[in-house]
């Protein structure tokens, strides 16, 4: 799964090339731009300045008060709006200057060109160490050469313009060893993309009507770009970006977070993160996992694995469909440490579907054997008694409701897919009529045993259409570049981001805002 980073990979390798670097973060308003930019400076090593021309430094430490708690950050911030000055203003200097300093020698060409840049990036340049790494940040470049030039439009003839400008600007930085960091408030490519050594473009986007926030990396001169795309968040003023999924073999499976409390008539669902967005799991209820087509079912698995120990431990019952996608190995992978072997045993059954698990357990997984159920232990045991109205008695049936305490939770795991392989097993294969009807069994089985069903299955497949209505938790799971969304529905969340666990924590959702 993913897990979070105060920063790509590329962006930290960036920062640690030698001075000098340039590097370009353009974007909209209110897409992150300055916590990124803070970010960046926090990653970097010797000394770090930030120019602020877009608020004042009252209003940055009011946004972000972990930049000011006792000088911790070390980040030297200089308020430009003191040190502004004209481009009209700065020319009689420069003009002054001349008349001052004679020759046409290389340090005089190089001072005349340094006194055309805007006052505050004069005294910028002024307090960094020629000798020693630092970072400086100006955010932004679009407000401070404006007010430089005077507003908008062409400068006067014998005046840079602002293209001059900029390119006076690198020119001079490149003489030093600092990294410099130009911050634009804009989406369009200008001159500076090409100028400078990478680019950054932070993004604001509308995903399942959700916020969603995105970097990407287009260009980052001598740095490999494995990923060129991080959804990230700002929640708390901390800029976090998330990385992409490790692949499900790397990850450690059999974690649960222990229950803090107990809540009469719900089951724990494994997870705190879980609790937290969506709640617990109400008996005589339904969780509904949506997904896309892209999502693979051992995902899943990672999601409905705490739910399953959570249960086991408190000596519930679990009974599982399985998606005919999983294999024998990666039912048990998902299983294996969440209990003590006999309690597993005694707690979980799996129906084997497709008949194929129970010869692929002996071959790889031979602790998922005594989990198994063929499709026979659905069929009643014996033919009914003539007027009888009792439930058919089957090996399933005798599962649910032997042994335990009286009362334990039971626990129903169904992926559709899995349902309708059942379904075709049993040589019944599911028609439009049963379709409708299948909220109705559903809700008939459920309400009668202290049961909580999740199911989980495709958008679009008619199972699931039906369970819409019926599902009093509903999720939509969805995978973009590589990471897994999470949109809750009922109730209603921000998105989220599956991210990797740590210690026992069996995984985190991340919330983007």
């Amino acid at each position: 799964m993913s897990h979070a980073q105060r920063l790509p990979a590329e962006l930290r390798e960036f920062l640690a090339l030698p001075g000098p670097q340039s590097l370009l973060v353009r974007g909209p308003p209110g897409s992150g731009k300055t916590t990124l930019c803070l970010a960046l400076l926090e990653a970097a090593a010797g000394h770090r300045m930030l120019l602020t021309s877009r608020v004042t430094q009252a209003e940055l430490l009011r946004g972000f008060p972990w930049l000011g708690d006792n000088g911790t950050s070390s980040i030297q911030i200089v308020d430009t709006g003191s040190l502004e000055g004209k481009l009209r203003d700065v020319a009689r200097t420069a003009a002054k200057t001349n008349e001052l300093v004679q020759g046409d020698s290389k340090e005089h060409d190089d001072l005349a060109e340094f006194l055309w840049l805007p006052s505050p990036i004069q005294e910028a340049w002024s307090r960094l160490p020629a000798d020693a790494a630092s970072i400086i940040v100006i955010d932004s470049w679009d407000a401070l050469v404006e007010q430089y030039l005077g507003g908008f439009g062409p400068a006067p003839i014998d005046l840079p313009d602002r293209a001059e400008v900029e390119r006076i600007l690198l020119r001079q930085l490149s003489k030093g060893r600092s990294h410099v960091v130009i911050v634009l408030e804009r989406r369009d490519e200008t001159q500076l993309d090409y100028l400078v050594n990478g680019v950054i473009v932070t993004q604001r986007e509308v995903g399942n009507d959700r916020l969603e926030r995105w970097l990407h990396l287009p260009k980052l001169r001598g740095i490999r770009i494995a990923n060129g795309y991080y959804p990230y968040t700002v929640e708390g003023a901390r800029f976090q970006c998330i990385e992409p999924m490790k692949p499900y073999s790397e990850l450690h499976k059999g974690k649960y977070e222990p229950e803090p409390d107990t809540m009469p008539g719900h089951l724990w669902p494994g997870s705190r993160s879980f609790a937290e967005n969506f709640g617990r799991l109400p008996i005589g209820k339904t969780t509904l996992f949506e997904t896309d087509a892209d999502l693979p079912d051992q995902v899943l698995q990672m999601l409905i694995a705490p739910m399953v120990a959570a249960v086991t431990n408190s000596r519930g019952r679990t009974l599982i469909i399985p998606s005919p996608s999983l294999s024998a190995k990666e039912v048990w992978d998902s299983l294996k440490g969440t209990a003590a072997p006999a309690r597993l045993e005694q707690g979980i059954r799996v129906i084997d579907v497709t008949g194929q698990l129970a010869g692929a357990a002996q071959e790889g997984a031979p602790e998922l054997e005594p989990l198994l159920l063929p499709v026979r232990g659905l069929l009643p045991s014996s033919p009914p008694h003539p007027g009888s109205t009792e439930p058919p008695d089957t090996e399933v049936r005798r599962f649910l409701s032997g042994g335990g305490v009286t009362g334990a939770p039971i626990l129903a795991i169904a992926y559709l897919s899995g349902f309708a392989s059942l379904a075709a097993a049993l040589r019944a294969p599911i028609t439009p009529e049963q379709v409708d009807n299948f909220p109705a069994m559903v809700q008939s089985m459920i309400g009668s045993s202290p049961m909580h069903l999740v199911a989980l299955g495709r958008s679009g497949a008619p199972l699931l259409e039906s369970l819409r209505p019926l599902a009093s938790t509903h999720l939509h799971l969805r995978v973009r570049q590589g990471r897994v969304f999470v949109y809750g529905s009922r109730p209603w969340t921000s998105g989220l981001v599956l991210a990797e666990g740590s210690g026992q924590v069996p995984y985190d959702l991340l919330r983007v805002v």
